[in-house]
């Protein structure tokens, strides 16, 4: 199954260049459908005029994006913030997801694949 997700210029392009591995989101209802195998289309903000196709190939689910965070904070985070709560505080402070949201329903993180041969491109004003 496919899935469609909105991504920031800056990691849409960390995912194309391949330097991005996993995908971090609210395991909200729409992420929990998510399954190993399927696909995850990102979609270039702000202009939505530039997509790419992943595979996901493992899912992880946190309580909290502390334990999320600290997990991969090594690979990951340790060159743009100083700590663990320092990203947690960020996902708070950019607008990402509240604190209540995250109480709620938890993390998720996709490790993800970039497909080789990248799906045909959708009408993007139709599906968003």
């Amino acid at each position: 199954m496919e899935h469609i997700m909105k991504l920031y210029e800056s990691n849409f392009n960390e995912l194309k260049n391949g330097s991005k591995k996993r995908e971090y989101r609210l395991n909200d209802n729409k992420r929990s459908k998510i399954k190993i195998g399927d696909t995850i289309r990102f979609i270039k903000l702000p202009n939505l005029d530039e997509e790419i196709v992943v595979e996901v190939s493992k899912i992880e689910v946190f309580n909290n994006w502390y334990d999320c965070y600290a997990k991969y904070y090594e690979e990951d985070f340790k060159d743009s913030y100083e700590s663990v709560d320092a990203v947690v505080q960020d996902t708070y402070d950019g607008g990402y997801y509240t604190k209540e949201e995250s109480e709620k329903y938890g993390c998720v993180v996709f490790t993800i694949q970039k497909l080789k041969k990248q799906k045909d491109k959708l009408v993007i004003q139709k599906i968003l």
